[in-house]
């Protein structure tokens, strides 16, 4: 099993590096939800989660949350599914040609 340190400086276009940005958008969308921002997506219709929060905070908060949901969803799947066919993909290629 590879280290921790190997698993953190893997290289960008490879089947580990591609699991490994997705581990960590599923982390950064984690701290989010518990931080409780998603309530601060509400600045979209104009109104901000309480009095004590100003509208400046809100949006930023609603922003970074929108952000963390949609790479959760959308961007992280998709890495996942990149890792699985280049994975594929390389085990294919290293097998001798039958003739």
């Amino acid at each position: 099993m590879p280290k921790l340190r190997e698993l953190i400086r893997a290289p960008f276009l490879s089947p580990l590096g591609f699991m490994m940005r997705a581990l960590l958008l599923a982390v950064i969308f984690a701290f989010c939800e518990l931080a409780g921002w998603r309530e601060h997506t509400t600045f979209i219709s104009g109104t901000v989660v309480s009095a004590d929060a100003g509208i400046n905070s809100s949006v930023t908060f609603g922003l970074i949350y929108m952000l963390a949901y949609f790479g959760f969803v959308l961007v992280a799947p998709i890495l996942l599914l990149a890792a699985g066919i280049l994975s594929l993909w390389q085990r294919l290629s290293r097998m001798p040609a039958a003739d």
